[in-house]
């Protein structure tokens, strides 16, 4: 994908909840794999004005139609009819209409039907490298706003503009077993996860929209809802997106999929309902320094997705802004990306380790062991963590983490339930931990301690009513509470 910036025109765009809406004929041309002659029916009509009822009651109020793959000009044309006609009716219901481009069209014809049906934008679903934002600049002053999917996340933050969409995967909780890896009794399920790309992509102080492209498993049991709750935790929005079999049984209204899709319906309602969680900072006594200029950015993000993985509250710090005291609010800070640090660099971090500071690094720091994976050295009051290979493993630095950190600098301790991932966020005195269960079955008696002393604890999910927690504080600082029964997503607020 093309650096292509993104100006978005309409002054509410940060609210758009989107969804994909693929139909017409165009959808059936541009499938490489054979459809069904019920799903091709389906995709041919589903631009038929009905197919609009399903937002009735739902949050959703953008949708991101096809528009234009480069097929003959004759499918082009029906096409383009088509979605002119449902998206008049949207805009009557207050919806916009996003036209999606695939690769292999014409840039100046996709940006002239755009313009020509008063569709709100372009979204670009492929590779478009070869000159579609060249073409665009050359085209009239008021072309369509254009909204990349980047498929490459280490690229994303580069990009400008209030909106992001970029490319994730399927939330997911695998057995290392089914994988072909050996682990033990004891080893935790391998979860794929977009929360760390979520807040990878959230750097400033105010909440931007980030939109998550991924496509749910139809078999596997509230794999919809997950997405949604997924991309969600972090403050993001995932695009939703229907497979065929569900479109299908939607479309002739069929009652399972209609169950189904309401579920999406509330999974959706329940994160614009708790809007306000957005504005709520990360939390974390451990810091991840992050090089807009990496030389290895997939294993910098691999850093950021493991170590959420194995239950660490981090935040981010970029390069640019180290100092005395951004370093200040960390007890530990992971330097993996300072490959070249300066002088200056070394300095600050030097310092931090010995005021008490724990400091995880590279051989750059000097010292590092030949046969060992990494040595501990004391410094100061502190000490540096400094690992033999360049660029360390993400893999063994986020396993050796939850050895190296005493639970008082983690500042959260989860117990019973192997298969989630949190996201720890704060405001003022409030703490918010959420909790997303990527298993399939429902984790119960879930035990969470955190740093502090807090006098409640009130739970929240799609699910049910708000509940009131009992809280117990321990001896060494903390606060106790326990989760009767975590479904997929739940969120707990102390104050």
């Amino acid at each position: 994908m093309c650096a292509a910036s993104i100006a978005l025109c309409a002054p509410d765009s940060s609210q758009w909840i989107p969804a994909r809406w693929d139909g017409g004929p165009l959808e059936s041309a541009y499938r490489k794999d054979p459809l069904s002659p019920d799903v091709r029916a389906v995709l041919a009509d589903w631009y038929n004005p009905s197919t609009l009822s399903l937002l009735d009651g739902a949050p959703i109020n953008c949708l991101l139609v096809t528009l234009s793959a480069g097929a003959s000009p004759e499918i082009e044309a029906r096409q383009k009819q088509l979605v002119g006609n449902y998206a008049r009716l949207a805009h009557k219901r207050g919806i916009a209409v996003l036209g999606v481009v695939h690769s292999g069209a014409n840039a100046l014809t996709a940006a002239a039907a755009a313009a020509e049906l008063r569709l709100d934008g372009l979204v670009l679903d492929g590779d478009f490298s070869s000159g579609f934002e060249r073409e665009m600049n050359r085209s009239a002053q008021d072309q369509p706003v254009v909204i990349p999917i980047w498929r490459d996340a280490s690229s994303a933050p580069g990009a400008r503009g209030p909106l992001l969409a970029v490319e994730g995967v399927r939330p997911d909780a695998r057995n290392l077993t089914d994988m072909g890896i050996r682990g033990g009794a004891s080893a935790v399920p391998w979860i794929d996860s977009n929360i760390w790309l979520v807040r990878s992509l959230r750097r400033g102080p105010q909440w931007q929209p980030v939109w998550i492209d991924q496509q749910p498993s139809p078999s596997s049991p509230g794999d919809y809802s997950r997405c949604v709750a997924d991309a969600a935790v972090a403050g993001g929005r995932w695009i939703i997106a229907l497979d065929d079999d569900l479109r299908t049984r939607l479309f002739r209204r069929e009652a399972g999929a209609l169950g189904e899709w309401r579920r999406i319906v509330s999974y959706l309602k329940f994160a614009e309902e708790h809007a306000d969680w957005r504005s709520f900072a990360p939390y974390g006594n451990v810091g991840i320094i992050v090089d807009a200029a990496s030389k290895n950015p997939e294993v910098s993000n691999e850093y950021l997705n493991l170590v959420a993985r194995r239950q660490i509250p981090y935040r981010l710090m970029e390069r640019s802004a180290l100092a005395r005291e951004s370093l200040g609010v960390f007890q530990a800070v992971l330097a993996l990306d300072l490959a070249s640090p300066t002088t200056g660099e070394r300095n600050l971090l030097n310092e931090f380790a010995t005021n008490g500071g724990t400091v995880v690094a590279g051989p750059w720091w000097g010292g590092a062991p030949k046969d060992d994976s990494f040595i501990e050295v004391p410094t100061g009051k502190g000490r540096a963590v400094i690992y033999k290979d360049e660029p360390p493993d993400p893999e063994s630095v986020a396993k050796d983490l939850v050895e190296l950190l005493e639970p008082n600098v983690l500042g959260l301790s989860l117990f019973n339930v192997p298969s989630a991932i949190s996201y720890i966020s704060t405001r003022d005195k409030q703490v918010l931990i959420q909790l997303l269960n990527y298993a399939t079955i429902p984790s119960k008696r879930v035990t969470v301690r955190f740093n502090g002393r807090f006098h409640t604890a009130r739970y929240y999910s799609p699910e049910d009513a708000p509940i009131e927690l009992a809280v117990h504080a321990t001896e060494n600082g903390r606060t106790e509470f326990l989760i009767p029964q975590l479904t997929a997503w739940g969120a707990v607020l102390l104050e």
